[in-house]
């Protein structure tokens, strides 16, 4: 094997592992983020001014769709807040 060779195959072996690790960060990036979003919508429904029948309802579509459930929450389920003029 030339010199260049194993150099290339040296830098090949480098580059992936470089793409390997940045991988794994955003890999655990993506998870925190998605656990800090459920407990956030788990969190915010404790503290909703909406019934207990409904808590206990938001509660099971949050268990059952981390994911989406938190987002629906956050988007169509949360109470707005009023607005007094």
């Amino acid at each position: 094997m030339s010199h260049l060779a194993q150099a290339m195959s040296i830098s090949q072996d480098t580059a992936a592992q470089g793409i390997g690790i940045l991988m794994m960060v955003v890999l655990v990036a993506v998870g925190l983020f998605l656990i800090v979003f459920f407990l956030a919508a788990l969190f915010s429904i404790l503290g909703a001014d909406i019934g207990c029948g409904a808590k206990i309802l938001w509660f099971f579509v949050i268990l059952c769709l981390p994911f989406l459930g938190s987002l629906l929450w956050f988007v169509a389920g949360r109470p707005r807040p009023r607005q007094d003029y």
